[in-house]
């Protein structure tokens, strides 16, 4: 068994290694003329049609390329295998020009979850200080049976607007009967039917704020949002998890099973770090989200939790010892 994980974990560094002379040769051809004269209009067009690769697959090639020309030590650690293809491209955003080794330094304390995380919070704040963005289209089908359209909202906006249609689903609605339910709660909210005032739950971090249907906003905005009466956070002790703390503990948890690389955002539970029945309060500093997979592993399996409740609390094997799933391979260049 460890053999096979051994050559597995070498075979990821290695196609990571590969990765990374694959976008080492793509700044060599963006620095060339070679590609020129095919009649391309430009370089991801040229390697769509060489490689037979989608047109979003090649505009992301020369998008890493050009970033990481700019940091060459993202380039030789994912050359080396010493950086995951995920972990690069989060990097590319998080690393200003010439701090890149200072991030590969303390690259060990971040998990991939962490790292995008922080990813879409910079490109967050880069957002905001751009036009906003912010539309609202419609049109017929072609048979003229239907009207659809999309619309494009800041976080804190849009999760007012889905907080309220969620308000006028009906309780009990079967996920699959969602769609249906919600698209009815729309047009009652627009012909005037008035739900309960719509509560959004934020999570402030450093100069941003998570907002609880996902996305980030600016501290400013969660403060102007706060005067409103619109945001809403709370703790009990009894064991009922009332919705206001399920929505707090969400916002934290980023929405997903806090078991190392699960991510899953669907079948959600609520799970006391310290039992009820060891006196163990309903307050959002000792509640985790977890998958039913990963609840069932804790109560039936003899797992367990410690440390400070959230996405990087530690998992405790039945044998005692903390669950570490991350591994670093290095490979042989010479």
């Amino acid at each position: 068994m460890c053999s096979i994980l051994a050559d597995a974990d070498d075979a990821h560094a290695r196609f990571s290694a590969a990765r990374g002379e694959l976008i080492e040769r793509v700044i060599a051809l963006a620095s060339s003329e070679t590609w020129k004269g095919n009649g391309a209009r430009d370089l991801s067009s040229f390697l769509a049609a060489r490689w037979q690769i989608s047109g979003q697959t090649a505009r992301e090639l020369v998008r890493e390329a050009a970033a990481i020309r700019e940091r060459p030590a993202l380039g030789e650690a994912l050359s080396e295998g010493a950086l995951s293809v995920d972990q690069c491209r989060a990097l590319e955003t998080l690393c200003d020009e010439g701090c890149e080794e200072v991030w590969l330094e303390n690259l060990r304390f971040y998990s991939i979850c962490e790292l995008e995380r922080e990813a879409r919070k910079k490109r967050a704040r880069e957002a905001e200080r751009r036009d906003d963005g912010v539309f609202f289209r419609t049109q017929h089908t072609r048979d003229e049976r239907y009207l659809r359209g999309e619309f494009q909202l800041h976080p804190e906006d849009g999760a007012v607007v889905i907080n309220a249609i969620d308000a006028l689903v009906p309780e009990g609605v079967k996920l699959r009967d969602y769609d249906h339910a919600a698209a009815r709660a729309f047009v009652a909210l627009a012909s005037g039917e008035k739900p309960d005032p719509a509560v959004v739950v934020v999570s402030i971090e450093d100069d941003m704020a998570a907002v609880s249907s996902s996305g980030f906003v600016s501290t400013e905005t969660a403060k102007r949002m706060a005067c409103d009466s619109r945001i809403q956070i709370g703790e009990r002790t009894s064991r009922t998890i009332p919705p206001n703390l399920r929505r707090a503990v969400e916002v934290r948890d980023r929405g997903m099973c806090v078991f190392p690389g699960c991510e899953s955002k669907i079948y959600l539970e609520c799970h006391h770090v310290v039992p009820v029945a060891e006196k163990g309060p309903t307050v959002l500093s000792n509640l985790v989200l977890l998958c039913w997979n990963h609840h069932n592993l804790v109560h039936e399996h003899h797992w367990s939790l410690a440390g400070e409740a959230g996405p990087n609390i530690k998992w405790i094997r039945p044998n005692g010892t903390i669950f570490e799933p991350r591994v670093r391979v290095t490979l042989d260049t010479s």
